[in-house]
């Protein structure tokens, strides 16, 4: 099992790309011990695609893993969870 797989999202993070990305997430979390995933590239992104990575943060806790988000503070990614008042994903 491999320490850590980072996952980089696409510039469109929309509901179109979501069964793609929960199914790679998926992937990762049953093959690694931490998974990152990148949205700095994000320039469209809506609420389905943070139910996805809040689902997969929630998936790689139950199994004790470690997940989280990374994205440019002024990006896309980060300022539509700060719009919905959810704190990107962080490994404790």
């Amino acid at each position: 099992m491999a320490a850590n797989q980072k996952y980089d999202l696409s510039a469109n993070a929309t509901i179109s790309q979501c069964g793609k990305v929960q199914s790679a997430l998926r992937k990762r979390i049953e093959n690694n011990q931490d998974i990152v995933v990148t949205g700095d590239r994000v320039e469209q992104a809506d609420l389905a695609m943070l139910q996805v990575l809040i689902s997969a943060q929630k998936t790689a806790e139950q199994e004790n893993k470690g997940f989280s988000v990374t994205a440019d503070a002024a990006g896309t990614l980060a300022a539509l969870f700060q719009n919905y008042g959810i704190q990107l994903p962080q490994s404790a």
